[in-house]
């Protein structure tokens, strides 16, 4: 049943699948039209050498900037920057974290009336998982930073990273730091999930950082009128994720029963619906009277209730022939499933149950 051979990584031309033709799963399952309703964008090509698993950093670095490189994405709209991160997710999960990281924080640059270091590969560490996060002491023309950075994507990776610091509980000011120097703990990341994305810890102590890293006035980070649809951007990842994982599957099954044809439709039609949305909402957020958190809030939530069902129905599927044997499945699965479980789905559908008008 699996594969050896290389998945694709780009739609085949047009060709009725076994599924269309509605027999028992005698012919062989085409990537063609994961959608016909709109085309998914192809997965990116990877370098032949690149290797999850290798310990040195450079390459890896290599890679991610191959991916974000020559694209101007402060200047792309949001439909465009929604497309480019469906590829980044089908291409690979924790590579699209990574690169999403770093077209947040251009954006975000951008918006500060700020101009990004150049040729530096970016991210934007701003979790306060836990009460971690880093404090801020104002000591004249610097900043004195204190404390730990959780679920910072890109450690010893990355060459800058934004990171909002807090001058109190309610005050905070966004500093562009050089995080090439800073020590990082790789023993707090314990599974084998998203582990190129390079998600460790890193403590933070009596670092003395210019004034002049400040980008934006105090309070920008939360602020401006993009934080939330940011998030948005991250649900295209999810899908271009769970575009990988289907992709894999089919890989996986090259002929599949009539009863695994059931499983790969119902993952054909959430990944349809998915992606409609993350669309819709890229539109959305060209509207200037548009209220970007509610966009964002349900774009996110849809895609990741959407995302949720794939993987149950992936599981199903794969049994552990191929979580436990299948390379790609072995990743694609289990990188999307901790990716995705960012979005604390129940609150999500609390606030948008709480936005609906009163009668």
């Amino acid at each position: 049943m699996s594969s050896s051979g290389p998945v694709p990584t780009s739609p085949t031309p047009d060709r009725p699948t076994a599924a269309a033709g509605g027999g028992g799963g005698t012919g062989p399952l085409s990537l063609a039209g994961l959608s016909v309703t709109e085309p998914f964008p192809p997965a990116r090509p990877l370098p032949a050498a690149y290797d999850r698993y290798h310990p040195d950093v450079a390459p890896e670095r290599a890679v991610v900037a191959g991916l974000v490189d020559g694209i101007d994405w402060a200047g792309l709209t949001w439909p465009a920057v929604m497309e480019e991160l469906i590829a980044l997710g089908r291409t690979d999960v924790p590579l699209a974290r990574l690169s999403e990281g770093h077209v947040d924080a251009l954006r975000i640059l951008a918006q500060a009336d700020a101009v990004p270091m150049p040729g530096a590969l970016y991210g934007v560490w701003a979790s306060r998982s836990a009460r971690t996060g880093i404090s801020a002491t104002e000591r004249g023309d610097t900043y004195e930073l204190d404390g730990t950075l959780r679920f910072a994507s890109g450690s010893g990776l990355l060459d800058r990273s934004l990171v909002p610091v807090w001058l109190d509980d309610d005050r905070h000011v966004l500093l562009d730091l050089d995080v090439t120097g800073l020590p990082v703990d790789p023993t707090v990341w314990r599974t084998a999930a998203m582990t190129p994305s390079r998600t460790y810890e890193i403590r933070v102590d009596h670092v003395v950082v210019p004034r002049s890293a400040q980008r934006g006035p105090e309070g920008f980070y939360l602020g401006r009128p993009g934080f939330q649809a940011g998030g948005a951007g991250v649900a295209a990842c999810w899908v271009g994720g769970a575009a990988r994982v289907l992709d894999v599957l089919l890989a996986f099954h090259a002929r599949p029963n009539p009863a695994q044809q059931v499983r790969l439709g119902q993952i054909r039609a959430d990944l349809v619906a998915a992606a409609a949305v993350v669309r819709s909402g890229g539109r959305a957020l060209t509207r200037p009277d548009v209220d970007t958190n509610a966009v964002a809030l349900e774009v996110r939530t849809v895609v990741a209730e959407a995302v949720h069902r794939v993987l149950a129905s992936a599981r199903m599927l794969t049994g552990p022939t191929g979580l436990a044997l299948d390379d790609a499945v072995s990743h694609a699965i289990p990188d999307l499933e901790l990716y995705v479980l960012q979005h604390n789905v129940d609150a999500a559908l609390s606030g948008l149950g709480a936005g609906l008008p009163a009668r």
